[in-house]
């Protein structure tokens, strides 16, 4: 039986992936000076795009086993590629020619026909490209959306190969007309910011839920669509993006949890010595990556896999599966697993640190953690687990990371590109650092009331002009689409018996069906006061952890209520009297709490935080006015202040 062309293509593909017939990448020795050591991680890093691509398309495998051939049933899953790794591949062929891995006309030859691919053969719509795609076809596999920020990083890749190869007339062509295509005012669907994606769908597709309408990986992305010369966003656009400041220990920044988002824009954007009149994205990133590894030695009697040069959490394979792994400042999800891309894609803001966190990784573990390509993608000594595959973009975060560390290679080159400096001038960034500080913290107000209120749901006992609003812009975690998804009015009164809250609340979802002190994973208000105002700490009996939660089964508007650091149920001892009364637009939740039960006198005031739990059905949220560490990283949270009138 004759082979297709397309199926040779492949069969040379998968070879090379196999582990068949392929150059010696000479591996790392304990002697070997730190330059020599990062010579081989690269050279190894780099071997990945080479054998486990499409020398035709350019595709490149999502994943590869980084130490024997799979099995016939494990092989498909290799066969599946990220159009984020076909960015990161052109990428690494413009290290490799300035390195001479490859000669530049190698180079400049499989940079060609990946774009020439994408340019006429691989499906798009309206410039964007499917998140996975057959290896063979580029068709669209796994029911994957057009994604933004995948679409953004192979466009990267694309500005600094043209920058590179720029007496390559076609090169130039293609490039162009693979940006300019890209319409970015599509991907909005109308609103402010860019959606995440689209689906295909009988009715001709739909957006998805979720927007890049916070601090992210995506800034690299918003540089992009600002200075794009066909579809701009307007630059109120950036600086409409939520920027979450908190803080852990002495280190405060803009804060996402998992490493990937403060590396992802800085492999090809030059943030250093920079700042956009409110953030210095570089010291920002330095910092998160300081946080991160501090996070890590802090949980040291929790996990052995964390020690003082092995750290590094990021989003990567796990023992459970792939994972968003992050620690604070910001949301906390870790298990002792460990990614050395965390550490290598940090190379630039932790030159010392991180080199030699990858040492200790090899040093200690490398009979288990590298192979073929280099580093294995994780491991976690807990488990007595190590990860057997590579993922394409740990491994150029790696291998990039190092170069702009090394000799800027990648910043070079994409700094010339007008596009990336139209959408920094737009966005207004100047020369200069600028300090992140942490905001102040809110002051509310209860004020006397002057009537009895009745608990009845119906807030006809309230000044409704003296409240406070909740709702995207104080999210810590989770996703809310728009206003009437999640949003809130607080409300807050007292006499000399009881603190009175009221909430009116925008939800399209109500869920409320867990008891006791389960009710948090319901929809949920909790209510954080410090009486002696000397900061929170959890499961202190001299503070309050106080939880209302919605009855979603009762017909009187039960509302279920518990004390968490006093372990009881304040709604059976009395000390909370509440209802709830469903709307149109959602409910309105009210209570009259006993000061004895909050273990404050009014009239003094205290430390005072709330937050709003919204759970849905397919995903959740949570609202917070403020709750962050104290400096002195002790495990005592800072509140706002609540005063009496």
């Amino acid at each position: 039986m004759k082979r297709s062309k397309g199926m040779r293509e492949i069969a040379v593909m998968i070879l090379g992936c196999m582990l068949a017939g392929c150059a010696t990448v000479a591996a790392p020795k304990a002697t070997d000076t730190d330059d020599v050591f990062l010579d081989k991680v690269e050279r190894a890093a780099f071997r990945y795009f080479e054998e486990c691509s499409n020398p035709e398309k350019g595709l490149v495998q999502d994943r590869a086993p980084n130490f024997e051939k799979p099995s016939k049933e494990k092989g498909e899953q290799y066969q599946v590629a990220s159009v984020a790794a076909t960015g990161y591949y052109l990428s690494a062929y413009v290290v490799a020619a300035e390195r001479g891995w490859v000669s530049k006309a190698q180079a400049e030859e499989r940079v060609l026909k990946a774009l020439r691919f994408f340019a006429t053969g691989m499906e798009q719509e309206h410039g964007f490209y499917y998140h996975f795609v057959d290896m063979k076809t580029g068709k669209r596999v796994w029911g994957s959306e057009l994604s933004s920020i995948d679409t953004a990083l192979f466009l990267a890749g694309v500005i600094h190969a043209k920058e590179y190869f720029t007496d390559n007339a076609e090169i130039q062509e293609l490039a162009k007309t693979l940006y300019e295509r890209v319409d970015w005012q599509w991907m909005t669907n109308g609103t402010k910011f860019l959606c995440m994606g689209w689906k295909p769908t009988r009715n001709g597709g739909r957006f998805l839920k979720e927007y890049w309408d916070h601090f992210s990986e995506a800034l690299v992305m918003y540089i992009m669509a600002i200075g794009s010369p066909t579809h701009p966003l307007p630059a109120s656009t950036w600086h409409a993006l939520s920027k979450k400041i908190k803080r852990y220990g002495d280190y405060v920044c803009v804060a996402y949890s998992a490493l990937f988002t403060h590396q992802y824009p800085h492999i090809w954007i030059d943030f250093r010595d920079k700042n956009d009149g409110s953030v210095d994205y570089f010291q920002n990133s330095v910092i998160a990556t300081l946080a991160n590894r501090q996070y890590c030695l802090d949980n040291r009697g929790q996990y052995k896999t964390y020690e003082e040069n092995v750290w590094g959490l990021t989003a990567c394979d796990g023992p459970g599966g792939y994972k968003a792994y992050g620690g604070k400042p910001g949301y906390e999800n870790h298990d002792g697993t460990i990614a050395p891309t965390a550490a290598g894609g940090s190379l630039p803001f932790t030159p010392q640190l991180s080199t030699k966190a990858l040492r200790a990784m090899y040093e200690k573990y490398g009979d288990r953690l590298w192979g073929r390509y280099g580093f294995s993608d994780s491991f976690n000594i807990d488990r007595n687990w190590f990860a057997k595959d590579c993922i394409a973009i740990d491994q150029g975060t790696i291998l990039l990371m190092a170069e702009n560390m090394r000799n800027e290679n990648v910043w070079r080159y994409t700094m010339k590109n007008p596009w990336i400096q139209a959408g920094m001038k737009r966005i207004g960034f100047v020369p200069g650092t600028k300090e992140v500080q942490m905001p102040k913290p809110p002051h509310l107000v209860a004020y006397k009331t002057q009537r009895t209120i009745q608990i009845d749901g119906k807030l006809d006992d309230w000044d409704l002009s003296k409240g406070y609003s909740i709702d995207e812009m104080y999210l810590e975690y989770g996703s809310v689409d728009d206003m009437t998804d999640y949003s809130g009015k607080m409300y807050f009164a007292w006499d000399d018996t009881y603190f009175y809250f009221a909430l009116k609340v925008k939800d399209d979802d109500i869920e409320g069906r867990k008891g006791g002190s389960f009710i948090y994973k319901d929809d949920c208000v909790e209510m954080y006061f410090d009486p002696q105002s000397d900061g929170l700490l959890w499961n202190d009996a001299h503070d309050v952890q106080l939880g209302l939660s919605l009855d979603a089964r009762s017909t009187d508007g039960r509302v279920k209520s518990w004390a968490w650091f006093q372990n009881k149920n304040t709604e059976k001892t009395g000390d909370v009297t509440a209802v709830w009364v469903k709307n149109s637009y959602g409910y309105i939740l009210e209570a009259a709490i006993k000061w004895d039960a909050l273990l404050v006198k009014p009239q003094t005031p205290f430390r005072f935080s709330i937050s709003l739990h919204d759970k849905d059905k397919k995903d959740e949220a949570k609202l917070t006015t403020y709750f962050e560490d104290y400096p002195s990283n002790d495990g005592r949270k800072e509140l706002g202040t609540l005063s009496f009138e």
